[in-house]
Parts: C-alpha cells; structure tokens; sequence
C-alpha cells in the first residue's frame, strides 16, 4: 500500500483511488500532470483557433449604420450586424425567414453550392460557430444566414430556374448511375449463371456414365436407368 502524500485532500479523485490500491500511482497507468498540462494546452489552441475564425468572419469592414433598414430605427445593438454586417436590429430580425441560421452543410445540399462559393468568392461569406447538438465530439458547425446564402446562390446560378435546373441534372445523373448499377449486378449474375451451367455439363462429360438396374415407368411405357455417380437419367422405349 503506498503512502499517502501531505496533500490528499488536494488529489484527483482518480489518482486518490489508484493510491489507495496501487504501490505506485505512474506505474499503474495514472494521469500526470503533463497529461493535464497538455490537454489544457490544446482545448487552449481550439478555442484561439476558433475565435480567430469568427474574429475573421464577422469583422466589420465599414462603419456601422445609423439606423436599422427595416424600421429607421438607431442601430445600437444588433446581433446581425455584428456577426453579419447585415444592417438589422434584433427587434426586426426574421429568425424564421431570411435571418433563418443554417449549416454550411444543409446549404451546399439545398443550394448545391460548393467549399470555395463560401470561402474563395468574394466576399467570403461570414458564419458564427456552434457545438454539435448531436455529438459534442464533432466539430463546430459553422452556421451562416440564410439571406446571404441566397443572395449567393444568385451569384453563382445567376437565377432560381438555373438552380432547378441544376438539381434536375443531378437527379437524371443520380438515376443514371443507378441504373448502371443495376444493369451491372444483372450482368455478373447472369454471368454466374453461365458459369455454373458450363460446370455442369462439364462435369456430366468428365465421366463416362454407369448406370443403375433397369427401371420401368409404366405411366409412361419407358424404361429408365440412372447413373450412379451423377444422376443422369437415361430414358428409352423397348420394341
């Protein structure tokens, strides 16, 4: 049993449980404190990683306006300009509308837009950083509005009937390649059709066959004899 340091009270509950029954708390695979120290270090690098992205995102290029553009209002405290540069007040923000948030995942789906129409045409767009609800251990969603998605989708598709456009195409390429699947999975089954019938008249010419005794079928007047080795049936008439 080791012994316990002057400062007990103070240890991990962890490491307090590892002393109680361990002679030695590094040898039976305990935490250190570099282990500590490190993984302080790197949630320490995520978090300035992630604040440099949003400083990125959201910094605002032009001074803020006056009023809001909904109501006239003075513009003192918006949500949507500071993450957004949108010139909106959070009383006249639409959270259900065009101010709707949306992943950068159910974006590229909806709009079929692409990694670069985000970040390489310009201006990048701006987005905000949230945990995964479904799964702390994913990365950060990036959720960006759903105005300016749409305003570049325009951009890029030039109006909504080219986007309607370019889903049908995927859809008629999608089916395509699904029927390509399909006609290819008929074809090696037919092919291994093939193949077990040329194995087996192979194998019924591999032997010369040696029939059984003589039976007779009397429903339909014929004599029969079958091979011993692989079944065959041999049927005649007798004059």
């Amino acid at each position: 049993m080791s012994k316990r340091p002057s400062n007990f009270r103070d240890v991990p509950i962890v490491e307090k449980l590892y002393r109680q029954n361990q002679t030695s708390y590094a040898s039976a695979g305990g935490f250190l404190d570099d282990d500590d120290d490190a993984a302080e270090r790197q949630r320490q690098r995520d978090e300035n990683r992630k604040n440099a992205e949003e400083a990125a995102s959201s910094s605002n290029i032009t001074p803020a306006p006056d009023s809001c553009v909904k109501c006239s209002k003075a513009l003192i405290d918006s949500l949507l300009w500071d993450k957004f540069n949108e010139p909106v007040c959070d009383g006249c923000r639409a959270p259900d509308g065009e101010h709707k948030l949306i992943t950068r995942t159910e974006a590229k789906t909806q709009y079929l837009l692409k990694d670069c129409d985000f970040d390489m045409r310009k201006p990048p767009l701006k987005f905000i950083s949230k945990k995964n609800p479904h799964n702390p251990r994913y990365g950060d969603m990036k959720l960006y509005l759903k105005g300016q998605i749409e305003a570049r989708v325009l951009e890029v598709f030039g109006s909504w009937e080219a986007l309607e456009e370019a889903k049908e195409q995927r859809v008629e390429m999608r089916e395509v390649r699904r029927d390509k699947r399909f006609e290819k999975k008929i074809k090696e089954l037919r092919n291994e059709v093939r193949g077990d019938s040329k194995n087996k008249a192979a194998k019924r010419k591999s032997h010369e066959h040696t029939y059984g005794e003589e039976q007779h079928d009397s429903s339909s007047d014929e004599y029969f004899k079958i091979c011993t080795h692989c079944s065959y049936r041999l049927s005649y008439e007798k004059m």
